[in-house]
């Protein structure tokens, strides 16, 4: 393909063709031959991509390449991939908190919606966190420490002329200590999980906007999870609910990532047993569905005999999770 490169999964490829629209549509000043181009290679690998993507969930897409062209490629508009005109925001709202609960069990989130008579806005805001959300000034790095200095010397705080790497620390920690968090610098876990809420929750607005004549046009309002770079954010240690204690999400198999599946025939129940691994540190996880439909009865019974094994029920990928091969348990179940 000329125009798409190294495509990972069918999300890329739409997110790839909507960066090829803002570019090179006629309308932005591109050119309308390299257009017909990219729609003709667009056309060729969308359902390569959704096939994968129906195998890999066994989901139903009713997508075409056809219908996905209707999002926003303009100068300042985009669409989320989860958009949808026909859902409130009180939907919008109610998928969040269910997204934040069950894959950041560990974290506390307020999820929360406002109306106005022109406009309506989600507000999503970090509340607690289980770990330290700053580095340390030790830990900073020559990209943290530029980030520190711009924003002290903008405000006034950062007087040095010239200083020793010594005594650029001590102003770190002169200044987060005299006049708070927001000159401190966020550490990467922290700035991972305030990455993925925030671009889950902007998955389902479109925005198209021009600043420079006043035309704001949304679905909802946002303004992200860690306002003021964090600075109301507690502290509160917490473990979650498995075996090997973990803070980190989990991610659902792939075409990449997870292994084939195996199955264990049991006297009482089938287990189907998946590979994968995490988002945030690639450490593995197992993920155990049962092949057989049980009652609620039954599932009760079994939901407490995983957890007793170590295992968590995972809403979003409708199984148990393991952070160990949980076979041999299971051949014993």
């Amino acid at each position: 393909m000329k125009h798409f490169k190294n495509v990972k999964s069918y999300e890329d490829l739409k997110d790839q063709y909507k960066a090829l629209l803002k570019k090179n549509h006629p309308d932005n000043g591109g050119d309308l031959e390299t257009m017909k181009e990219i729609n003709v290679e667009y056309d060729a690998l969308f359902p390569i991509w959704k096939n994968r993507k129906e195998a890999e969930t066994g989901q139903n897409i009713n997508e075409t390449a056809d219908s996905t062209r209707s999002q926003f490629y303009t100068a300042n508009g985009w669409e989320g991939r989860n958009h949808d005109f026909n859902r409130s925001l009180k939907e919008v709202a109610q998928i969040v908190r269910a997204y934040v609960k069950e894959k950041y069990p560990t974290y506390k989130f307020s999820v929360r919606t406002s109306y106005a008579s022109m406009c309506q806005e989600l507000h999503v805001d970090l509340k607690e966190s289980p770990i330290e959300i700053y580095k340390a000034a030790d830990e900073l790095n020559d990209e943290d420490k530029s980030e520190f200095l711009r924003k002290a010397s903008r405000n006034g705080l950062f007087t040095l002329a010239s200083w020793t790497d010594a005594e650029l620390k001590a102003e770190y920690n002169r200044i987060g200590a005299e006049y708070g968090n927001f000159y401190k610098v966020l550490n990467e876990a922290t700035k991972a999980v305030i990455e993925d809420v925030d671009a889950f929750v902007k998955s389902y607005n479109y925005e198209d906007c021009d600043g420079m004549i006043d035309y704001f046009d949304v679905d909802f309002y946002y303004f992200g999870c860690a306002q003021n770079n964090g600075e109301n954010i507690k502290i509160v240690p917490k473990t979650a609910r498995v075996k090997k204690t973990s803070d980190t999400p989990a991610k659902a198999e792939s075409s990449t990532t997870a292994e084939a599946a195996q199955v264990e025939e049991k006297a009482g129940y089938t287990y189907k047993i998946t590979k994968g691994e995490d988002t945030r540190d690639g450490s593995e996880l197992w993920i155990v569905r049962i092949a057989e439909n049980l009652d609620k009865a039954a599932y009760i019974a079994e939901n407490n005999a995983m957890k007793a094994r170590g295992a968590y029920y995972s809403k979003f990928l409708h199984g148990f999770l393991f952070r160990f091969d949980p076979a041999e348990i299971l051949k014993t179940a």
